[in-house]
């Protein structure tokens, strides 16, 4: 999300909206957009609603695999803030770009934690919806 955060007026130039969806509330979620500085809109799934109808799977395995683990491990070494163990950790998102009619124009569900689509790939395809 820094990434997006950070391009926000990119994406705003594209004329696109950002949503964050969250199944949690908590204390935890409060941090996460504090330390983001996420302008964009917050949205709750208590249930997980969403989540289930785009496919998100929740995986042990796969937040926690080696390669995962060595990701976060140099992210700290090198003083990056990698936002810890928040929530449920073993719920994996995704990013999803859906336009004006309803269309999925990218569906990214991430295979772990630190999984996303390049921010290059969401640009190009926002500017093709809105030439």
């Amino acid at each position: 999300m820094a990434q997006v955060v950070a391009h926000h007026a990119q994406i705003q130039a594209a004329n696109a909206h950002v949503v964050t969806v969250s199944f949690d509330m908590s204390y935890w979620a409060q941090a996460w957009l504090q330390e983001t500085r996420s302008p964009f809109p917050f949205l709750v799934d208590t249930g997980r609603a969403a989540y289930q109808a785009y496919g998100l799977e929740s995986s042990r395995l796969r937040s926690w695999s080696p390669a995962n683990v060595w990701y976060y491990t140099k992210a700290l070494l090198r003083g990056r803030e990698t936002f810890g163990k928040r929530g449920d950790p073993h719920q994996l998102g995704g990013d999803f770009i859906i336009d004006h009619q309803g269309i999925i124009r990218l569906a990214h569900p991430s295979r772990d934690p630190t999984d996303h689509p390049a921010l290059e790939e969401i640009v190009t395809i926002l500017q093709t919806l809105n030439p």
